[in-house]
This record gives structure tokens, C-alpha cells and sequence, in this order.
């Protein structure tokens, strides 16, 4: 007499293949969706990048940085003095894209005696068809967002990405950057629901710009 073979999977066996799947899917999810966010935030730091040295041959072509887009057209906004001194990036005017890695628009702010067409600051002596002098200072700052510390200052001009959750900022770090002053947080990832951010910003040192207008023969 011959014993039958039983093939196939039991109920149970198949359910435990299933929990086991389901596990390992699971797992594999979240790795997967914080990857997807970095090389966002890695191809947008790229055209942070490329705005700041776009802002910089803007300067050495002009002898100044560019308004802010005021309007959405993506031009700049003002000849002799801005419209505004905080707005969108003049995206048409610089080539670059509209856009950050998710589909909105990035925030600029330019201190406005180093984007009008007066030559020099009461500073020191103007040189012709410059907007600024080797001794202007830009009025931006930028802290850290821990007790106040400073991560840069002076700045002439600053380009914001609000991240991810742009319109949905909640935290207090995320809000000094989008409330028209010329304070802003730049600070490490979060995405802890009390202190979430995830901005990412570039800016024009000071002497980055200054030492290239020298080297271009447009500053003493």
C-alpha cells in the first residue's frame, strides 16, 4: 500500500508566507520613500548651486544682482530699485529652472543697495556702473535656530527652497523663513511633527561676490 503525497501548501503555510512577504514589503517601503526624498533634496540643492553662481555672473555682467520676480513671470521686477526686495527667483533672467525638485517655486530676498542702479554705497568712493563698494554689507542673517547663533551674516542675497511640505510649514524655524524679515534658519532635517523643517537654502557671501568683481576689474 502506497502512502499519498500531499503537495502544495498547507493554509497555514500560506499564511505564513504571506505575514513573511508582508514584512519584508514593509520594511522596504520606508527606506525607500526617505530615498526618494534625499535625491530630491539632493537635486535641489544642485540648482541651489547653480542659482548662486548664476546670481554671481549675473553681478559681473551687471554690475549688480538681480531684482526678485515680483509678478510670476519669471523676470525680474525693477530697474532703478526693486519693486520688492523679496520675492520669486528671476528664473527667465538667470536660464535656470522655475521649480524645486517638487514642483514650487523658490523664495529670493537681495539687499537693495547691492540690486539698484546707483553706483557704489555712501560706504566709499562709487565706482562707475557698480551698485556696491568693497565695504557695502548686506542686510541678511542667517541663524542656526539654536539659541540665536549665527551661521552667516551681512549676506547680499539669499535663495530658499521650502522643501517637501512647502505650504504646509508648521514649525517656528520653517515660519522665520517665510515671514518677509530678513532673518532666516538654516539648520538640519526634521521631520519630528514639533520641529519639522526641511528648507533648504543657499546665499551669496559677501566676499565670494566682492573678490570675483575684483578679479573680473569692475571693484578696486
Amino acid at each position: 500500500m502506497f502512502m499519498k503525497v500531499q503537495s502544495g501548501f498547507s493554509l497555514i503555510e500560506m499564511a505564513i508566507v504571506l505575514v513573511v512577504v508582508g514584512l519584508l514589503l514593509g520594511g522596504s517601503l520606508i527606506p525607500l520613500s526617505i530615498q526618494m526624498e534625499k535625491k530630491d533634496r539632493d537635486a535641489t540643492q544642485k540648482q541651489l548651486v547653480n542659482m548662486r553662481e548664476a546670481l554671481i555672473g549675473f553681478a559681473l555682467t551687471n554690475g549688480r544682482l538681480p531684482c526678485p520676480d515680483t509678478d510670476g513671470d519669471g523676470l525680474m521686477d525693477g530697474v532703478a530699485t526693486c519693486v520688492d526686495i523679496e520675492g520669486g527667483f528671476p528664473w527667465v533672467d538667470m536660464g535656470l529652472g522655475q521649480q524645486d525638485a517638487w514642483g514650487q517655486p523658490f523664495t529670493y530676498r537681495v539687499t537693495s543697495n547691492f540690486a539698484d542702479s546707483a553706483d557704489g554705497t555712501s560706504c566709499s568712493a562709487s565706482t562707475p556702473g557698480v551698485s556696491f563698494s568693497l565695504c557695502s554689507t548686506g542686510d541678511i542673517t542667517v541663524f542656526d535656530g539654536a539659541a540665536g547663533n549665527f551661521v552667516a551674516i551681512n549676506l547680499p542675497a539669499i535663495v530658499l527652497s521650502q522643501g517637501k511640505n512647502w505650504a504646509l510649514s508648521t514649525s517656528s524655524h520653517e515660519a522665520e523663513n517665510t515671514d518677509g524679515d530678513t532673518d532666516f534658519v538654516a539648520r538640519g532635517y526634521s521631520n519630528n511633527t514639533s520641529s519639522t523643517f526641511d528648507d533648504l537654502l543657499i546665499w551669496v557671501p559677501p566676499n565670494v561676490l566682492k573678490s570675483n568683481m575684483v578679479s573680473a576689474g569692475l571693484l578696486p
